[in-house]
């Protein structure tokens, strides 16, 4: 019994861990690009600027891949504390999610391009270089638009009033800031971020505590 409880405990804290990394994670790739962003507006040339934050760059690249990695297996792992809700809205929840995990994807793949070659890929340089920022910045602008509609969609699961009703305003805030040009507007995108980082971060102590109670 004992060596049973090790392992239950050692699997939550291990949940715990992977969750709350892969928000602090995000949250820093998010502040990171934001910053970018500001440097990129001020710039007279773009490739002097993205070869001056190459490893800028390459940081935001590898810790996307490892923020996917760990949403990703939280995600699979706390599954089951909604499986058996019939409620349409978890359907919703899992297919936003999926598709920002895509789009994640994306915008590593894209991002890395711009600072080494990928799978025999030349680094984006001249005229493609503005083509793919823009490829960069509309994945991010769908990314923000669904973890908008994650954050919205995961609220109304939730039966307190205020993480519901707080949790449907940030999604809303989420989504309006991001049709806020990045280097015009940040500090509205950059406030919606920390306050989705704070309502994920209390939702996953919530979901783990759950998953505790339930046994799962």
């Amino acid at each position: 019994m004992k060596n049973q409880a090790f392992k239950q405990n050692r699997k939550y804290f291990l949940i715990s861990a992977m969750f709350l990394i892969g928000i602090f994670i995000y949250m820093g790739i998010r502040i990171g690009f934001l910053y970018f962003s500001l440097r990129l507006k001020s710039a007279n040339f773009l490739q002097e600027t993205v070869n001056q934050h190459r490893t800028l760059l390459m940081i935001i690249d590898e810790l996307l891949m490892l923020s996917t990695i760990l949403c990703g297996g939280v995600f699979y792992s706390v599954r089951k504390v909604y499986s058996q809700n019939k409620n349409i809205l978890t359907g919703f929840v899992t297919v936003s999610f999926i598709l920002m995990l895509m789009a994640w994807l994306l915008i590593m793949f894209e991002t890395g391009r711009l600072v080494y070659p990928v799978n025999g890929l030349p680094v984006v340089t001249g005229d493609n270089l503005r083509t793919t920022l823009a490829e960069i910045y509309a994945a991010w602008h769908l990314c923000d638009i669904l973890l908008g509609l994650f954050i919205i969609f995961w609220s109304g699961l939730l039966s307190h009033s205020f993480w519901k009703y707080s949790g449907i305003a940030i999604g809303l805030l989420q989504m309006i800031c991001t049709y806020f040009g990045q280097s015009i507007k940040p500090i509205p995108l950059f406030i919606a971020i920390i306050l989705a980082t704070i309502w994920l971060l209390k939702q996953s102590i919530s979901i783990v505590n759950e998953l505790r109670e339930k046994k799962l």
